[in-house]
């Protein structure tokens, strides 16, 4: 198990002290952002916040972020449900350094916080799942079919379980909201394919598709703590209730029965 560096942890417990030394930073942000229109050039822009800190200061303006966005701060709020949109933004940092920001804030008795790096490990390289129950070609033959099939092999290829497969699919310009509310809700499944769901620039921005992943109980905790400030009020309550989630993922639901506040609606429905 890592143990964090304790410099990193009174970085961290300095700013949670002191945390109109996190706004500073905090502020900085935010300014960078809003001064964005074009979405990807905003996901560029948060990278850049987050390779700029060290360690203890980007877990503490991480941390003072969400208490601004809880306290119904506008700017804060759509800035936490961008974040939240682009999960994949935390995961391009190196893998080192995600597992050194996990150990600290654990080390800080921060698991919520923690929880936003648990991700990590599924993202390392590995072997995809060759199987599939529905259908017997190679995985190359269905990324090829998932990018250019018709309407019929869409219908097949959205219940495949090979990350690659659905990667393809995605950018498939035949598929609609439904099809990847479907390939969202699929159970069981993996945590590369919801995250790669989540990360995409036309998917990962539909709330449909954002709740989809949200109530499949094989979402990683992750992941559920990315996308669950973006949900709104009804939906979280749901959460709260009867929904089978994975332990720790419905921990934070009580205290997010907010709607999010950002110029982002529900998306357009195809």
């Amino acid at each position: 198990m890592p143990v964090a560096h304790p410099a990193v942890v009174a970085r961290l417990q300095e700013l949670q002290q002191q945390p109109e030394q996190a706004d500073v930073y905090l502020d900085r942000w935010l300014r960078r952002f809003m001064a964005t229109r074009e979405r990807e050039l905003r996901r560029q822009v948060m990278y850049e916040c987050l390779c700029e800190a060290d360690d203890g200061t980007l877990l503490g303006v991480i941390l003072r972020l969400e208490a601004r966005a809880k306290e119904g701060e506008a700017n804060s709020r759509w800035l936490l449900t961008e974040l939240a949109l682009t999960p994949a933004v935390l995961f391009e940092l190196p893998y080192d350094r995600l597992v050194d920001l996990y150990a600290a804030a654990r080390d800080a008795e921060l698991p919520q916080l923690a929880q936003r790096f648990l991700g990590a490990q599924s993202l390392r390289p590995n072997a995809p799942n060759e199987g599939n129950p529905h259908l017997d070609r190679p995985a190359g033959v269905r990324t090829t079919q998932a990018r250019k099939g018709d309407r019929l092999e869409l219908d097949r290829l959205r219940h495949d379980r090979d990350p690659r497969v659905i990667r393809a699919l995605l950018d498939h310009p035949r598929l609609v909201e439904g099809d990847v509310i479907r390939i969202a809700a699929m159970r069981p499944t993996s945590a590369v394919i919801l995250e790669n769901i989540a990360a995409h620039p036309r998917w990962g921005q539909r709330y449909r598709v954002r709740k989809a992943i949200a109530f499949n109980p094989h979402t990683p905790p992750a992941l559920s703590m990315q996308v669950l400030p973006t949900l709104l009020a009804q939906d979280l309550r749901e959460l709260a209730g009867n929904i089978p989630l994975p332990p720790g993922a419905r921990d934070p639901v009580p205290g997010l029965l907010r709607p999010p506040v950002g110029p982002e609606g529900n998306g357009d429905q195809d």
